[in-house]
């Protein structure tokens, strides 16, 4: 059965991971190949048949009878991401009875949602720490009234992060709660953190800074004197 963790025990966990592999829990642009390899899990870089496969892993009865294998196809960075994933399946989802995961751009009716949103919500964890994302956009040279600046903010995470941006638009659709929180001032220490699925549960409807890009976009405000943007603030209600 799979272990329900809530989201800040999820990033506990990740913690724990980066530091069994000789990280801080803040460190980015690391390479996850280099580190698994050095850890001793079987690597393998293939060029898959299989549209929109993106990596493997396969549990093996002991930590060094684990194998990753990812799609040569994808970017080096792409690779990156997907070797955290594969990680996460190998720490995390060692007690199940399921030993090999399949991972694909989208999650297909064969594959556990909640599972996979494991992986992917600690690989994201573990390449881009919340704790560092949070106050680069407070305190970065962004306006999240201009879309322009948003669309900067996102590639310049993504160049720091070492990261696509689909992976920073991910993030800053799953932080989207907690980013509210701590440009509204309250410290990193006291966010309360929620998946998407839990602010559904308890009604809690904030803007992520894609929707308000996206909003800006469409309505042309960047074309507007910067006074007439709309508040930060109210922008995310």
């Amino acid at each position: 059965m799979v272990r329900y963790l809530t989201k800040r025990q999820l990033y506990s966990q990740i913690h724990q991971y980066k530091q069994g592999l000789g990280l801080d829990h803040n460190d980015y642009r690391f390479n996850m190949l280099h580190i698994c390899k050095q850890k001793g899990i079987l690597l393998e870089q293939i060029p898959f048949s299989t549209k929109h496969l993106r990596g493997m892993a396969a549990i093996g009865s002991v930590p060094g009878e684990d194998v990753i294998l990812l799609n040569s196809n994808r970017s080096n960075i792409e690779q990156n991401f997907d070797c955290g994933h594969e990680y996460v399946h190998l720490c995390l989802h060692r007690r199940l009875e399921k030993r090999v995961f399949n991972c694909l751009d989208v999650v297909c009716v064969k594959q556990d949602e909640y599972i996979e949103w494991q992986a992917n919500e600690g690989a994201a964890e573990m390449l881009v720490p919340y704790r560092v994302l949070l106050p680069l956009i407070k305190t970065g040279p962004f306006s999240m009234a201009n879309p322009y600046d948003i669309a900067y903010l996102k590639d310049y995470a993504a160049d720091m992060f070492n990261v696509t941006r689909t992976v920073i638009e991910y993030r800053l659709e799953s932080l989207k709660y907690e980013i509210h929180q701590y440009i509204n001032g309250i410290p990193l220490r006291d966010i309360k953190m929620l998946s998407l699925s839990q602010q559904k549960r308890q009604k809690i409807n904030i803007k992520s800074l894609n929707d308000i890009e996206k909003e800006l976009r469409d309505l042309r405000t960047y074309s507007l004197p910067r006074s007439s943007f709309i508040n930060f603030d109210s922008a995310f209600i």
